[in-house]
């Protein structure tokens, strides 16, 4: 017996969570730079305004992260912004940490 060609009509559409994970990981490259601008304008001593994009950035990628995997179960999505919101935050996760454990 011949195998049935199955069609499905469906557009997929783009997931909300992993649009709202990609924004969150492009907050937080903002950050990033935010404070590397901030230390480089102040000579070293950016102090509470460095320690403040810091924690903001850390929790922006880490919900990113957490957002965008959540995106993977949803049903009829392209899987564009979920994958680059995931890998984008997922990185940024580890500069972060990376900075925070090395004590800069």
């Amino acid at each position: 017996m011949a195998k049935k060609m199955m069609y499905s009509f469906t557009e997929k559409k783009h997931s909300v969570n992993g649009i709202i994970s990609t924004i969150m990981g492009g907050i937080s490259l903002v950050f990033l730079l935010a404070m590397v601008y901030a230390s480089y304008y102040m000579r070293g001593d950016a102090g509470i305004y460095a320690g403040a994009f810091g924690a903001s950035g850390l929790i922006f990628a880490f919900a990113g992260f957490v957002v965008g995997i959540i995106s993977f179960s949803e049903k009829n999505i392209k899987y564009k912004y979920p994958k680059l919101g995931s890998v984008l935050c997922g990185i940024l996760f580890a500069i972060w940490l990376g900075l925070y454990l090395i004590g800069i």
